[in-house]
């Protein structure tokens, strides 16, 4: 625990210009739709409004993931720390990224509900369709977003951990077959039926429990699998 926290305040102090940065954009694109809608408004088009930002912080979490590993993983091991140490942080770090992801998310999106409905507009927010935003409601989103958050971490962490060890051309021949999977039907709707699954959580048409579970076993396996693969990666200097 006394070399985990260290690595955490690193990757604090290398991520906060960029959750700065990536937060301020979110929170102009939210000011942005309000100003929009109220012009529209003024000029007689009235309509249901739908907000949806969650696939950019998504997006950001597995950059911000894959890039934590591959730029921290030399250092930490050459100020003494071992790999196990290392990836007791990076997991620690994929864990807090997605908690602070998903708390400021769903408070930004409570905060462009509050306001919509308080200027008089009929608004349909992601995440909450087909209801108000209750406080289970509002927890059970934090907490689907979290697990969910923390898997696509946990995800590109060990993407990045692969591609460190055998180079970008491993990695194309894992997505090649991927690609040829893809010509068998019985992949193919699969692949598609869990994309719906994954779009119908995330809209809140369903329960986000089962998403909740699965979430949280996919970044327990994600995270046992980039054990092995960082215990035997040697430090490119």
């Amino acid at each position: 625990m006394n070399k985990v926290i260290p690595q955490l305040k690193m990757h604090y102090l290398n991520n906060k210009k960029s959750l700065i940065i990536f937060w301020t954009i979110m929170v102009c694109i939210s000011l942005l739709g309000i100003s929009l809608a109220l012009y529209l408004r003024s000029r007689g088009i009235e309509s249901s409004i739908t907000t949806n930002n969650s696939a950019a912080i998504i997006i950001f979490a597995a950059i911000a993931s894959a890039v934590s590993y591959s730029e921290t993983f030399p250092y930490v091991i050459s100020i003494g720390c071992t790999r196990k140490d290392f990836i007791y942080g990076f997991i620690a770090y994929c864990i807090s990224l997605s908690l602070v992801m998903s708390l400021a998310f769903n408070v930004l999106v409570l905060g462009d509900y509050t306001v919509f409905k308080l200027l008089g507009f009929n608004i349909q927010t992601f995440g909450y369709v087909g209801g108000e935003i209750t406080l289970i409601r509002f927890c059970s989103n934090v907490l689907l977003h979290f697990t969910f958050l923390a898997a696509i971490s946990a995800l590109f962490g060990l993407i990045i951990s692969i591609i460190y060890l055998k180079g970008m051309m491993y990695l194309f021949g894992i997505g090649g077959l991927f690609i040829v999977s893809m010509f068998f039907p019985k992949a193919r709707e699969f692949a598609f039926e869990t994309m719906k699954f994954i779009g119908a959580t995330f809209v809140g048409l369903i329960s986000p429990y089962k998403m909740i579970g699965l979430s949280s076993l996919f970044f327990f396996i994600f995270s046992l699998l980039i054990y092995p693969i960082t215990r035997i990666t040697q430090v490119k200097r």
